[in-house]
């Protein structure tokens, strides 16, 4: 039999053997993945802030245009950080404005981050450690336009250094990483 002669609507789910090859494109419906974009950073970044301030982090973004302003965008983030004493925090940012619903509640003057981590807590030596500041959050942008996501990044009124540790000197025991950021376009 060929497809010009099976009428639509005659073939329902449960007509398809499980093991069917069936082509991903031709499936429709909530919690598809549409698109997948990902940004790689493998050179070190670092620099001074104080308490309050943040700054763009260069060289780690990720630009999405989304099909449907019902579909939502799953964000996979991982930045490898070394700190001088103190927690490296970074704020996710929608077109350069900080993501608000992907921060802490609101609680008087405490900064609003998205994530942080602490390189080590060893007082004596933590300027040879990274540490990874990994998370999820999605997004429902309602748009069809293009969308960047990137980062405002922190040393808590210290130093900070991403893919390396705090001190970048040349030695055999201090690493080099690499940071990504994944977006995922899931529809509705």
């Amino acid at each position: 039999i060929t497809s010009a002669n099976i009428a639509d609507g005659t073939i329902v789910n449960a007509d398809i053997n499980s093991s069917a090859a069936i082509d991903g494109s031709k499936l429709t419906g909530a919690g598809k993945v549409l698109q997948v974009i990902t940004d790689t950073k493998t050179d070190k970044a670092s620099g001074t802030n104080t308490q309050a301030s943040f700054v763009a982090l260069s060289g780690l973004s990720a630009t999405i245009t989304p099909s449907s302003t019902s579909s939502r965008i799953l964000i996979i983030a991982h930045i490898s950080v070394g700190a001088s004493n103190y927690s490296t925090q970074v704020k996710l940012r929608r077109d350069s404005s900080s993501l608000v619903e992907a921060s802490g509640d609101d609680d008087g003057n405490s900064n609003r981050i998205t994530a942080a981590a602490m390189a080590s807590t060893d007082a004596n030596d933590n300027d040879d450690d990274i540490d990874v500041i990994s998370f999820n959050f999605v997004d429902s942008p309602s748009s069809t336009s293009a969308i960047t996501y990137d980062f405002l990044i922190n040393g808590r009124a210290n130093s900070w250094a991403v893919n390396a540790p705090y001190d970048t000197s040349d030695n055999n025991y201090r690493s080099r990483a690499m940071s990504s950021i994944t977006l995922m376009e899931i529809g509705a």
